[in-house]
């Protein structure tokens, strides 16, 4: 008796230690749009995935469009000890204030791919059949982009996902950017943090006051589960820094965190699909 309970000790104690030495994470579960773009990750667990974008207009010295927020942004997350994703377009790594931030960004352990290299819009807003850019005009910025990309000693395995410029595309620009070896995730459908380019005033402006609301009743509607969540790291005109949505980006992890989320990164991605 004593050796038939001896042996299931034995078979219980190799199946505790196998599967601690196989701890892999599992294999991801993406939804994705029409386009097959993957838009949520995990959706059955409590994750969020925090994504910034930048780009910077030469046209206007980087009045309009910057990446003039990445040092708050990213001072907010080492503050709050979370990772996050960032997708700022290859021409901002040409600006010279940007460069020391890109590189915080590398070696704080947050994600770095981008979002084109020159922010080109892929097709018509409203009608996504008409495509503006040719495969090889796209080629051919990307391949400035990866170059860009490269300086900093990243390699294609490392910034192999991407947000498409604009999050807009069509079944086209999709193919092609896949074609070359990228990965295509978009921000979660639903959030209105993208419209903090708008100015007071105009018909379409929408607050900061506003986009938390609504980011809070999506939550409740919702959940946040898989969710990626677009922030800015731009300072557009006519907003002060109260009217910026990353301004409050440390009270969004804070309650994201009291309701029981954790934060998730492309990193987390990449690992989890090697380990299938």
């Amino acid at each position: 008796m004593k050796s038939i309970f001896y042996t299931f000790f034995l078979l219980a104690m190799a199946a505790i230690i196998s599967s601690c030495g196989n701890n892999k994470p599992s294999a991801p579960v993406f939804v994705t749009d029409e386009y097959g773009v993957v838009e949520k990750i995990n959706p059955q667990n409590k994750e969020v995935y925090l994504v910034f974008t930048g780009h910077y207009s030469h046209a206007d010295s980087g009045r309009f469009e910057n990446f003039d927020g990445v040092v708050p942004v990213l001072n907010t997350l080492e503050k709050k000890g979370v990772k996050g994703s960032f997708f700022p377009t290859g021409v901002c790594f040409d600006v010279e204030k940007y460069q020391e931030p890109v590189r915080r960004i590398i070696n704080g352990g947050h994600y770095l791919s981008s979002h084109s290299y020159a922010h080109l819009l892929l097709c018509d807003e409203n009608d996504r059949s008409i495509s503006l850019v040719s495969e090889d005009s796209l080629r051919a910025d990307f391949a400035i982009m990866e170059n860009r990309l490269e300086g900093y000693g990243l390699t294609k395995d490392q910034y192999c996902w991407l947000i498409p410029p604009y999050e807009v595309y069509d079944q086209k620009a999709v193919d092609v950017m896949k074609d070359m070896g990228y990965r295509l995730v978009n921000p979660t459908s639903g959030f209105i943090t993208g419209m903090d380019w708008t100015s007071p005033g105009a018909d379409n402006y929408h607050s900061t006051e506003m986009i938390l609301e609504q980011l809070w009743e999506y939550e409740k509607q919702n959940t946040f589960n898989g969710v990626i969540l677009l922030i800015h790291a731009m300072n557009y005109p006519d907003r002060t820094d109260a009217d910026r949505p990353y301004t409050y980006l440390g009270e969004i992890i804070d309650r994201l965190k009291e309701k029981g989320y954790t934060f998730k990164t492309m990193f987390d991605v990449i690992e989890a699909e090697k380990g299938k």
